[in-house]
C-alpha cells in the first residue's frame, strides 16, 4: 500500500506490506510444497527410473518458486521516504519482517539530482518513481 502525507514543512512517501499480504504470500509459498511430495515421497520410488528424472525437475522448479513467495512474506520492506524542509534533511526508514526498523539521514547539500521516471505499463495507467542521484564523495 502506498501512502503520501504532505504537511507544512515535511511530504512523507510510506509503502508498507500489510501483515495480512504477508500471511498470505507465506501460505501460498507453502503450496508448491505438494509437488515433490506427491511426485517423489508418496510414490515410494524402488531404485532409477528414467521418469524420476522429470519428477525431480518439477519438483525443484516448486521449491524455487515457493522460496520466491515465502521469501517475499518474510523479506518484503515496509518503507519511508521523509523531506523535510524545516531540517533540510531526507530521511528513509526501512524495515522487513526480520529486521528491526533502521534509518538512513541525508542532508539537502548530498543530493547531486532528483529525477522522476515513468513506469508505461500496456495493461494499465503509468506509475512514477523517485531517483535520487547522490554526490560522490572522495
Amino acid at each position: 500500500m502506498k501512502e503520501t502525507v504532505e504537511t507544512n514543512d515535511r511530504i512523507e512517501f510510506k509503502e508498507r506490506t500489510s501483515t495480512g499480504l504477508r500471511v498470505f504470500l507465506f501460505v501460498v509459498g507453502l503450496l508448491p510444497w505438494f509437488a515433490p511430495y506427491e511426485l517423489l515421497i508418496k510414490p515410494g520410488w524402488n531404485g532409477f527410473h528414467w521418469l524420476t528424472i522429470f519428477f525431480v525437475v518439477i519438483s525443484l522448479g516448486a521449491i524455487v518458486v515457493s522460496f520466491g513467495f515465502i521469501g517475499g512474506a518474510i523479506f518484503g520492506m515496509n518503507q519511508t521516504l521523509t523531506f523535510n524542509s524545516q531540517t533540510r534533511t531526507i530521511t528513509h526508514a526501512y524495515e522487513t519482517a526480520v529486521t528491526s526498523l533502521r534509518e538512513k539521514r541525508y542532508a539537502f547539500r548530498d543530493v547531486n539530482k532528483i529525477e522522476i521516471s515513468t513506469h508505461d505499463w500496456d495493461t494499465g495507467p503509468s506509475t512514477y518513481g523517485l531517483k535520487i542521484t547522490w554526490v560522490c564523495f572522495k
